[in-house]
């Protein structure tokens, strides 16, 4: 153990590394995010040269924030794309509030943070609903078991091939629709700052309030007691079999 210290004082170079090793650790989900979004913008920027692009949009609608991750405009839509970073199995349905990951772990449907982008961008270009194409775009490895009519979930390699699968003209303007979004696009950086604090603090009370709900299906959970001892089972059993221990 002395050994050891005295090497990481002597040598700066150990300093650098705990330090760098800390930093990834802490900020582990925004590289992880941030990377995932990176490479969605590379994928898209093969696209033909009529298909705009806009990455890290945000919009106010509505008294609300809303930064999207990437959109898309053509003249055979609007893409509104949401990039997420998962890994694993992934298994739901459109409708689920919680989507479950390699069979243990639930996380948040994305499709429903999507929609929000979709109805924003209804208001801020007064366009119909049909005028869009929502996608959740995963580009990591990832297995997916996604049941979805209305909300395309796919991987980085069919996601251009998805996008120019749509070969019916819907929209008249897309180059006036492109400028709209880039003159609405909130560049403040203390007006995106406070968008991102209040999302957090969102975020952290949703989870307070979600301990004692079942997410899966939001049912209360409650305490209950087997042979096996007791645990925490969904309110809405047996149409819900969650169990946590």
């Amino acid at each position: 153990m002395d050994i050891f210290v005295n090497l990481v004082l002597k040598n700066p170079i150990y300093w650098i590394i705990i330090i760098l090793g800390l930093i990834s650790t802490i900020f582990y989900k925004k590289i992880v995010g941030k990377a995932g979004e990176y490479w969605v913008k590379k994928e898209l920027n093969l696209l033909p040269k009529d298909y705009k692009i806009l990455n890290d949009i945000m919009l106010y609608s509505n008294n609300y924030y809303h930064q999207i991750d990437h959109i898309v405009v053509s003249k055979y839509g609007i893409f509104v794309i949401e990039t997420k970073k998962y890994n694993g199995y992934i298994e739901g349905n459109e409708y689920d509030k919680k989507w479950l990951q390699n069979k243990k772990y639930y996380i948040n449907n994305p499709i429903h943070q999507n929609y929000g982008h979709v109805k924003c961008l209804e208001s801020v270009l007064n366009l119909d609903n049909n005028k869009f194409i929502p996608i959740v775009c995963i580009p990591s490895p990832v297995k997916l078991k996604i049941k979805a009519e209305k909300n395309l979930v796919l991987d980085l390699n069919t996601l251009n091939k998805t996008i120019l699968s749509f070969n019916e003209e819907i929209i008249d303007n897309p180059s006036d629709i492109y400028r709209m979004l880039v003159f609405h696009n909130v560049k403040d950086r203390e007006e995106r700052k406070k968008h991102i604090n209040a999302t957090r603090k969102i975020i952290k009370e949703k989870e307070i309030e979600s301990i004692n709900k079942c997410p899966k299906c939001g049912g209360d959970l409650v305490l209950r007691e087997s042979k096996y001892g007791k645990f925490l089972g969904c309110s809405n059993y047996p149409r819900c079999k969650y169990i946590k221990r």
